[in-house]
Parts: structure tokens; C-alpha cells; sequence
């Protein structure tokens, strides 16, 4: 009984763990090698040849063709054209902006509540993700650049009132433009319109909320569960005709700072750029 007692307060994540993510951390003094490593692989029609077509050799094997899936159900067929549609946009229109309309479409079609708590089956809040042990250790923000409705800063995303909680507020649009240069290296990478994207999302984590019950083995579901995120992601804005692109270079403890991070623990994931 004591044991249980002291779950929630005694180290979860082991040391080998903390070096490992310490070691997988990007920093600005990285930033060019880092960008220059992946223009080399990307420009490279021989890499991208061989990383398109990937596949396990299994030499000789029995092989049965699939079905083809045409007269799908209804939501079968939306499903399976929003896959089609879906892509990764570097580029966004300086003249159409996402609107405050277009934003909150974009959150609750991503992630949202599916069933709310009940007290007699002892059911906790379910989401539209799935989630190991259903602790939902992943929290979005959102970095407003040009929004309207919205001032400039940086928001929590609160699934459960369907509220945009303000934790930083800029003071002008130079402070944030240096805040995105500091956090996603916007002024050194051009793989991505940083300048013209209408917000951008980050995907936080609070490792605890899961390792706390799977130990170290709590940070491969907190890492599913930010993909799955940004899948979901990926076909909203594919069914709002938005476009996006997630973002994996980025200053994790510059960014974990401007979220308000402050534990071990707590890690940036991902990021994600929003516009039209």
C-alpha cells in the first residue's frame, strides 16, 4: 500500500532516459550543420529514390493482391480522400490569412474531448486520440503570428472549455519575430515560409503524466501519441483546405522555455507551421 501511495512522487524516468533526450536536443550552434545535412539528403535524387521506394526484402514469398476499395461507406470515402489530399505545404499566401474561425475548426477537428467523464461507470474524458493507459501526456500551444482576433503570443490549447489560455503575450511583432528566429531558427532555415504562416503549433509533453505508471517505456506512447496528433492535424487542415507542414528542427530548450516548460520532463515534441 505504500508503494502505491508514492507513485506519483517518486522518480519515474531513469537517468540513461534523461541522456538520451538530452542527446536528441537540436541548439542554434547546430542549426547550420543540422540544415545543411538535410538539404544534401533532400536534393539528392539518388537518396530520395531510395527513400521513396523502401521496402523489406523478404525474397520469395507467397503474395496475395488486396482488394480494391472502391463503393466505400460514406465516412470511409471521406476518410480515404482526405488521405489523398493531405500533404505537407512549405509555402502560405501573404494575402489570405487563417482567421480566428478557421483556427478553432483547426483545434477541436484535431484533438478534442469524444466522451466526457462519468462518475458512475468511473469512465475518465476520452479523446479522438489514442493514448497509452489514456493519460494524454501531450499539450498543444499555439504561437500566433498573424491571426486576427487574437494578440500576439503564446496560447494553451484547453480541450476541455475549448479555450486559447494566453501564457505570453509580445510586446510587438519584433520581439516575435525573435522569439521565432531564437526557437525554430526561422532566419536560418528556407525550408519553410516562417514569415507568412499564420501560426504555428507545438506539441508539448509532460513525460510524468505517462512514465509515472510505464516507467521509461512512458515516453515511446508520449512520442506515438504527438504523431498521431499530427495526423489528425494533417486532415483537418486537408478537410479546411489549410495548409501545413510539421516542423522537427527547432531549439528544444529555447522553444520549452517559451511554453513555459520548466521540469526535466517536460519536452517539445514537434512543431507545426498553419497558414493558407
Amino acid at each position: 500500500m505504500a508503494k502505491t501511495r508514492n507513485l506519483l512522487f517518486e522518480p519515474c524516468i531513469s537517468d540513461i532516459s534523461f541522456d538520451f533526450l538530452e542527446q536528441s536536443k537540436l541548439y542554434s550552434y547546430q542549426a547550420k550543420e543540422y540544415s545543411e545535412r538535410l538539404h544534401a539528403v533532400m536534393s539528392s535524387d539518388y537518396f530520395m529514390k531510395n527513400i521513396s521506394h523502401h521496402s523489406i526484402e523478404l525474397g520469395f514469398c507467397d503474395e496475395y493482391d488486396l482488394l480494391t476499395i472502391d463503393q466505400l461507406p460514406p465516412l470511409a470515402e471521406a476518410l480515404n480522400q482526405l488521405n489523398q489530399e493531405r500533404n505537407s505545404q512549405r509555402n502560405y499566401d501573404s494575402e489570405e490569412l487563417v482567421s480566428f474561425q478557421d483556427l478553432s475548426r483547426f483545434l477541436q477537428l484535431s484533438y478534442s474531448i469524444t466522451q466526457r467523464f462519468d462518475p458512475t461507470l468511473f469512465i475518465p474524458p476520452r479523446r479522438n486520440i489514442a493514448s497509452g493507459g489514456g493519460l494524454y501526456p501531450i499539450d498543444v500551444y499555439v504561437i500566433n503570428q498573424h491571426i486576427s482576433d487574437l494578440p500576439l503570443g503564446v496560447f494553451i490549447y484547453d480541450l476541455f472549455t475549448n479555450k486559447l489560455k494566453l501564457i505570453h503575450a509580445f510586446k510587438n511583432r519584433e520581439e516575435l519575430k525573435v522569439a521565432l528566429n531564437r526557437t525554430l531558427f526561422a532566419e536560418q532555415k528556407n525550408d519553410i515560409d516562417y514569415i507568412n504562416a499564420s501560426a504555428f503549433m507545438v506539441l508539448g509533453a509532460e513525460l510524468e503524466r505517462s512514465c509515472f505508471k510505464y516507467l521509461d517505456r512512458g515516453i515511446r506512447w508520449a512520442m506515438l501519441e504527438a504523431g498521431e496528433i499530427v495526423h489528425a492535424m494533417y486532415l483537418a487542415s486537408a478537410g479546411l483546405e489549410l495548409s501545413t507542414c510539421a516542423i522537427g528542427g527547432f531549439n528544444d530548450e529555447a522553444l520549452a522555455r517559451l511554453i513555459n516548460f520548466q521540469n526535466p520532463s517536460q519536452i517539445t515534441l514537434l512543431a507545426l507551421a498553419l497558414g493558407k
